[in-house]
């Protein structure tokens, strides 16, 4: 090493390594800042969860291994509660929803929020009992009245269910008929989900509706 350096001035030496250092931060950053915008091109900014993008990507990757399932969930009543409360409000709700999904989901079950207040869950190597015990699981977490800003809020949900062998697992099909069978639940009362089995819907189960927006009294 001291016979490579030795004809150069220390004060060249000293320069050449801080051009390579300060290139390496520079490499560094735009690294690390296209790291991050690929992963904001794949997240909800309200909630955190997968977006439409990110439920895009697991189909291209999706190998078609395992039983498949599909859950379409709408919240029922979300735009009275903006109607009343306002949109940051809405937010906010929609952020602690997030959160409880993510709570009852696991490494084999993914929470996406697809549009204002659709989510989508995929859930892979599934038995039929584990869909209905996730989707009865999410219905019982969003039902209990939430507390924002001084506020018991209290929806309900309607999910959607589409199942598969992974083999016969197909994006189009399999949404389309988790948001019929969603749709369905709406209709039959909403805060249930039924399940699309062979062309048909099959209504699984419910929960007893709650009262949809309860306002804090004021102190007298």
């Amino acid at each position: 090493m001291s016979t490579i350096f030795a004809g150069i001035p220390s004060w060249a030496y000293v320069v050449n390594v801080t051009v390579l250092v300060l290139i390496g931060l520079v490499l560094h950053v735009t690294f690390s800042e296209r790291s991050r915008l690929r992963r904001l091109a794949y997240r909800d900014t309200v909630t955190g969860l997968y977006n439409r993008n990110g439920l895009d990507r697991f189909w291209k990757k999706y190998n078609g291994k395992g039983n498949l399932a599909v859950m379409s969930l709408d919240l029922d009543y979300f735009k009275e509660v903006n109607d009343t409360f306002g949109h940051h409000m809405g937010d906010m709700l929609l952020r602690a929803v997030g959160k409880d999904l993510k709570r009852v989901t696991n490494k084999h079950q993914q929470a996406y929020r697809v549009g204002g207040d659709e989510f989508m869950i995929i859930l892979k190597n599934c038995e039929p009992d584990t869909v209905e015990i996730l989707a009865g699981l999410i219905l019982g977490k969003i039902c209990r009245p939430y507390y924002i800003e001084g506020q018991d809020i209290a929806i309900t949900g309607s999910i959607g269910i589409s199942m598969a062998d992974g083999q016969r697992a197909d994006q189009r099909r399999m949404q389309k008929e988790a948001d019929v069978a969603m749709y369905r639940a709406k209709r039959l009362g909403k805060n249930r989900y039924t399940v699309y089995k062979s062309s048909k819907i099959i209504d699984i189960a419910k929960v007893e509706p709650l009262q949809v927006i309860k306002k804090k009294s004021s102190a007298n």
